[in-house]
């Protein structure tokens, strides 16, 4: 969903006008729904095999480095939050509206921005209901507690593991602050309350992080139509909330569905952001590709600056980055018009690499970096389902052959052939890397369930 959040227009009585845009830009339309089919099973939450193998990313596949990885699958939600016939709002127009973080003890969660059928908390686009938190335990998905948000808060959510609390953030339009929600797993204890900074108007598309020292970072950007939009970010070092840290972004409308990364040793603070830029006037946007660097220990804003694409095939929108904590290279995914993959490369220090191409026909990829070192992209081939490709050792200042890497696909259930978003456990929302491969995945045919996939890659 894309919309002008709270934007004030001259008309009649001094009335306050909100409008919501839809743009394929963000959402697949009819090229991307293949299976098409009865849902059929998704209940289910039995365990699949995936036949497949991961090897070095260095190196050819040899028989040594084959396995056979299982994936075990479980229904977490079927209140995810979308409206049947929306373009304003299928089940995965954006990276934050399902958020994976495991506690200190072990115990996963997750924080789905949920709402209803039918009836007073109906799913709307210009209202996010509430927040729906699950436990993970004995191989089952339990609804814990819920927690309405703020009226004002219209948008997508974001989620941070804070201590052993999980801490959400969206924006609360009414008040032109960040709502945040708090929930403490433990006694299942919720609320919300504004942050003490104030926001300019028709700021939206919120994001937050936890660096590797345990920094709170929260960003949004303010819409401009036409042009001149911004963006800022309000950190929490353990003290507090400080910011706004506001800048302009070369023009742009604005910076949104954000996908983040810190870096590691001495440069902990430092963030790596990839964006969609929009240029142009509602209802002819334009889309291209961003990327934006920040130290989160200054005060200083985002400078962002343009991706290049593939031949003929100008990226569109994000799917995600991750930095290598052993050396500090940067991996970057990003959507091309075409509905493929480019990967881009950036050595520590340097500059970003040209656009390659991952794979054709992706709607959704996701990286993982695990504990171990090993480096995941989980993606879903339209038509084809879930799959990934691990990336287990790399030299310093080398880019990923993932075509050389091979492709393990995940056996879903019927529904789930095209997907429609992909949510990982990371630590950019948890501090901590995962040691396995968790993702939560909404399909193409019910849009309202989310399915839980782990994997042991």
């Amino acid at each position: 969903m894309r919309s002008l959040a709270a934007l004030t227009v001259v008309v009649p009585v001094g009335a306050l006008a909100i409008f919501a845009f839809a743009h394929c830009g963000s959402s697949p339309g009819g090229a991307v729904c293949v299976d098409c089919g009865a849902d059929g099973g998704a209940d289910a939450g039995l365990d699949a095999i995936a036949d497949g193998a991961a090897s070095d990313a260095s190196d050819a596949p040899t028989a040594a480095d084959a396995h056979v990885a299982s994936a075990r699958i479980a229904v977490i939600s079927k209140t995810h939050r979308f409206i049947a016939g929306s373009s304003g709002m299928f089940g995965g127009w954006g990276p934050h509206l399902g958020h994976l973080v495991r506690r200190a003890d072990g115990e996963l969660w997750f924080a789905d921005d949920s709402c209803d059928d039918t009836g007073a908390a109906a799913c709307d686009v210009l209202v996010n209901r509430r927040l729906d938190y699950y436990r993970f335990a004995n191989g089952t998905w339990t609804r814990a507690a819920s927690q309405a948000l703020p009226a004002g808060v219209q948008q997508n959510t974001g989620t941070i593991l804070d201590g052993d609390s999980l801490a959400t953030y969206g924006v609360n339009t009414s008040t032109s602050r960040f709502a945040e929600c708090r929930f403490a797993p433990a006694t299942l204890a919720s609320s919300c309350t504004d942050v003490a900074i104030a926001l300019p108007a028709a700021t939206n598309y919120v994001g937050a992080a936890v660096s590797p020292a345990g920094f709170k970072i929260v960003w949004a950007t303010t819409v401009k139509d036409g042009g001149g939009g911004s963006f800022s970010w309000i950190a929490d070092y353990g003290g507090g909330w400080n910011g706004p840290r506001s800048g302009a972004i070369g023009g742009y409308n604005d910076a949104s569905y954000i996908h983040a990364a810190f870096f590691g040793g001495a440069r902990a603070s430092e963030m790596t952001m990839h964006a969609e830029l929009v240029s142009g006037l509602a209802p002819n946007w334009t889309f291209t590709g961003g990327v934006g660097d920040v130290d989160t220990a200054s005060a200083n804003a985002v400078t962002f600056g343009v991706l290049g694409s593939l031949a003929n095939d100008p990226v569109i929108s994000t799917n995600d980055v991750v930095v290598d904590p052993a050396t500090n290279d940067a991996h970057l995914a990003a959507r091309t018009k075409s509905g493929a993959v480019a990967y881009y490369f950036r050595a520590a220090g340097q500059a970003w690499s040209a656009a390659t191409l991952f794979q054709a026909s992706v709607y959704r990829a996701r990286f993982v970096a695990l504990a171990d070192g090993r480096i995941a992209i989980v993606y879903g081939p339209n038509g084809k389902g879930l799959a990934y490709r691990v990336s287990k050792t790399r030299a310093a200042g080398v880019a990923i052959a993932w075509a050389s890497l091979p492709e393990v696909a995940v056996t879903v259930p019927a529904g789930y052939a095209s997907i429609y978003a992909i949510y990982t456990e990371a630590a950019i929302t948890q501090r901590a890397l995962p040691t396995t491969l968790n993702v939560a995945i909404v399909g193409s045919v019910d849009q309202r369930e989310v399915l839980h996939v782990a994997i042991d890659p």
